[in-house]
């Protein structure tokens, strides 16, 4: 009886090595639901906070793209702040909601530059070998979604490329 709960113990005590200490081959993804039953992946190195968000707290920039939500005050810096669905081609997130209701933000890096992207939820944080991303296929997915792509994974899940969504031509807000 001993030696089985002592091989149960190191069993869980392997399993939580691995969670703390993944295999070289596998990176940290962020989860995140855009709309309905469609989630989408981005790697944690490229994300810098997460938060929630209502929209009477997003200040609205007139004649911008229907992607752009507006600024946020975020550490008293201005940051932009993207419906991250509609710009891949879904209906506008708040339009779907009442006023009153929330979403996240992931704010995201590229070249020392900070956008908030607003989704629907924030799910897991997961761990996957880069070897699993598969390219994306035109036959697959819709031509909006493709230039936003790094690639997918087998489950269906949608591997997004940050420096593609800061660098769209629609939010060259300069």
């Amino acid at each position: 009886m001993s030696l089985s709960t002592d091989s149960v113990s190191l069993a869980n005590s392997l399993d939580t090595l691995d969670s703390i200490f993944p295999p070289a081959d596998k990176q940290k993804f962020l989860r995140f639901g855009l709309q309905a039953e469609n989630t989408a992946l981005i790697e944690v190195a490229d994300t810098a906070a997460i938060f929630q968000v209502t929209p009477a707290e997003i200040l609205p920039v007139p004649q911008m793209p229907s992607c752009v939500l507006g600024i946020y005050n975020w550490r008293s810096e201005m940051l932009w702040t993207i419906d991250l669905a509609h710009l891949l081609g879904s209906p506008l997130l708040f339009a779907q909601n009442n006023a009153a209701a929330s979403a996240m933000v992931v704010v995201i890096e590229v070249d020392n530059q900070y956008l908030g992207l607003v989704v629907a939820e924030v799910i897991d944080i997961e761990w996957y070998d880069l070897a699993e991303i598969q390219t994306p296929s035109a036959k697959l997915f819709t031509p909006e979604l493709l230039p936003f792509m790094q690639g997918y994974i087998s489950d269906g899940s949608i591997v997004l490329d940050p420096s593609a969504i800061a660098q769209s031509p629609l939010l060259q807000l300069t």
